[in-house]
């Protein structure tokens, strides 16, 4: 191929592309026209957190994608993880992410994209304190710490009815930091987060480490919407698999270290 033909070739994908996110801008409905509000919170790293007083995250980067390639401009509304599902049922946001488990409970109330990761949830333990702890097995006394209102809550309250661990310990959502210190300091024996934030909050520590995953447990992790815009959720799951086509969604894990 000539070098003319390379760039006529070049133009008509350039063109294309932008023809399509005009043809995406003009098939779906937002809150407010040309704006795609997204609800999230910022204390879930790699997810969405802040850092240096700026809004980072694997999931920042995702949705200001997925809204570039619709034709819209991405607004986050910072909320909390115990109010985000009934305030994206009550219209306040056009989706929600925050790493967020894809259950029948929470398909009853919202719908849901394609799951755009499946991952597990893992354990957390402090090596140098507990190193006898190898494996899930060896866990029957321990205190594992959990996030309220979770899908890490309800596998450890599962956990515990089958004698596998010996008690859960609930926190907020928001105070993630409160468990970390309270295993670090030996109050509690482990903690329980899905994957790519146990990751990092084992990355972050020393002397921390993934101990395990739940088993048979997988975490469909996905994008909320309200029931009343298929069309929104239609263009979302069409953005998504082009990402993942292009290779775009695989720079994007590779730069966060997620599945």
């Amino acid at each position: 191929m000539n070098w003319k033909a390379a760039a006529i070739g070049s133009l008509l994908t350039v063109l294309i592309s932008a023809n399509t996110d005009v043809n995406a801008a003009q098939s779906v409905q937002t809150l407010a026209p040309g704006v795609l509000r997204i609800g999230t919170y910022f204390v879930n790293p790699p997810f969405e957190y802040v850092s240096e007083g700026k809004n980072v995250g694997f999931e920042v980067d995702l949705m200001n994608e997925i809204a570039r390639r619709l034709g819209l401009q991405s607004f986050f509304v910072n909320t909390q993880w115990e109010l985000i599902l009934q305030q994206m049922q009550d219209g306040l946001y056009d989706c929600i992410v925050g790493g967020i488990t894809i259950t029948p409970a929470r398909q009853q109330m919202l719908a849901w994209s394609t799951p755009y990761m499946i991952t597990t949830l893992s354990l957390v333990v402090d090596s140098k304190r507990t190193p006898q702890i190898q494996s899930l097995a060896d866990l029957k006394e321990a205190a594992v710490g959990v996030q309220a209102a979770t899908t890490d809550y309800d596998v450890a309250v599962r956990m515990q009815k089958r004698g596998q661990i010996k008690s859960v310990q609930i926190y907020p959502f928001d105070r993630i930091n409160d468990a970390m210190a309270d295993l670090a300091s030996g109050r509690i024996t482990a903690v329980m987060k899905v994957y790519p934030v146990a990751g990092w909050l084992a990355h972050e520590t020393p002397g921390l480490r993934i101990v395990g995953q739940v088993p048979d447990d997988p975490q469909p992790l996905g994008i909320g919407f309200n029931k009343s815009n298929p069309e929104l959720v239609a263009a979302v799951n069409g953005v998504l698999a082009d990402m993942k086509r292009d290779g775009t969604y695989a720079r994007l894990a590779h730069r966060w270290g997620v599945p």
